[in-house]
């Protein structure tokens, strides 16, 4: 028996006439279509003229799902996966079925078109030679920490997808990483009728996003930090002496703040490095301590 086939078919971020003659044509010749959300993918095929099976499958049903939809495939039949909206696969389920399809030999084919990431990225006017896309955030904890150090640290432009009720978490949490002076592209309601891009620093989008309730689906496109250092000036690049870091430290310590996020900046300053300059705040902390009071003798209060 002839097994069939799955296609992957990109549906519109947005606006419905993005819609490709050729992915139009795969969803109707599909016996079944897979989608995230039935009523959503039902809203789109039934402007498009099309009446299709449609199949539930996303991240809480896809293992379930799998036996099912192999045994379909095997009997012949074309599916096709996509999303609610955009590439499949890309921040969404899909890719443990690649991998299962691939493995039993069934052809696979995809049929590309819209994608919020490369269309954020487009507009954003940050470097797109090289760039890195990482989805949504770990919502919270350890991971979170850590992927926000990497982000810091990472040369390349950044793609961020966020939803309304997190963005202000994210560009806080961003901000206190030490991405304060970071260029960032914000995207909202990419291709609808209320589209709209805003070209700011981290720290003006903060204070932006403090004031008015964020609304729609956003797309960030971050500035990379090659980009970032390239455009300092050339006085902030230069390693200076270890008796101007300690000043800056110092100063900054006089102020408060995280000590991280102190170690960061002024790392960005003198061209030190994030952990040389927190090694070096904790040492002069511990000075400070053991240092003799006014009117102390060998350290002690009298």
């Amino acid at each position: 028996m002839t097994s069939g086939k799955l296609t992957l078919v990109a549906t519109p971020i947005g606006n419905p006439e993005d819609m490709s003659p050729r992915a139009k044509k795969a969803l109707a010749m599909a016996d079944l279509v897979l989608c995230e959300d039935t009523r959503v993918t039902g809203l789109l095929l039934a402007e498009l003229g099309l009446k299709v099976n449609l199949l539930s499958y996303h991240e809480h049903n896809a293992e379930s799902r799998h036996p099912l939809i192999l045994e379909r495939l095997q009997a012949g039949e074309t599916v096709a996966l996509v999303s609610d909206a955009g590439m499949p696969l890309i921040s969404d389920p899909g890719e443990r079925l690649v991998r299962l399809v691939l493995a039993a030999g069934i052809p696979l084919s995809v049929i590309p078109g819209p994608n919020a990431a490369l269309t954020a990225l487009a507009a954003s006017g940050l470097d797109s030679s090289r760039f890195v896309f990482e989805g949504f955030l770990p919502a919270r904890g350890k991971e979170r920490r850590t992927r926000l150090t990497e982000l810091r640290d990472e040369p390349r432009s950044l793609i961020l997808y966020e939803a309304p009720h997190r963005l202000l978490r994210t560009l806080t949490d961003l901000a206190a990483t030490g991405l304060g002076e970071r260029k960032v592209s914000i995207g909202r309601e990419l291709t609808k009728k209320y589209e709209e891009y805003l070209y700011l620093t981290v720290a003006e989008a903060k204070a932006l996003y403090t004031e008015t309730a964020p609304r729609g689906e956003f797309v960030l496109v971050l500035e990379g930090r090659a980009e970032f250092e390239s455009r300092q000036p050339i006085r902030e690049q230069n390693i200076v002496a270890a008796d101007n870091i300690d000043d800056l430290i110092r100063e900054r310590l006089a102020v408060g703040g995280r000590l991280r996020q102190i170690a960061q900046e002024v790392a960005e300053l003198t061209g030190r490095s994030a952990n040389t300059v927190y090694e070096r705040i904790l040492q002069l902390k511990k000075i400070k301590s053991e240092a003799p009071r006014l009117g102390d003798s060998d350290g002690r209060r009298q």
